[in-house]
């Protein structure tokens, strides 16, 4: 049998009001990024910033106004 080719981690993700930006956090692995829906930024992923601002929503976590 083939050897599985993805892992599962606990990713945190949030909103930041302050910055307009997505916040991604894994303790397990010690990652930290942030996504954007600025396309002046360099983090700039208008598809995933979508993704997961419906996932914050759809939890009750999408800050209002931002």
């Amino acid at each position: 049998m083939a050897e599985p080719k993805t892992v599962s981690l606990r990713l945190n993700v949030w909103a930041n009001p302050r910055t307009r930006m997505i916040h991604l956090a894994s303790n397990d692995v010690g990652v930290i990024s942030t996504v954007s829906n600025e396309p002046e930024s360099k983090r700039y992923h208008p598809n995933l910033f979508k993704k997961l601002r419906r996932v914050l929503a759809d939890a009750g976590k999408w800050p209002k106004g931002l």
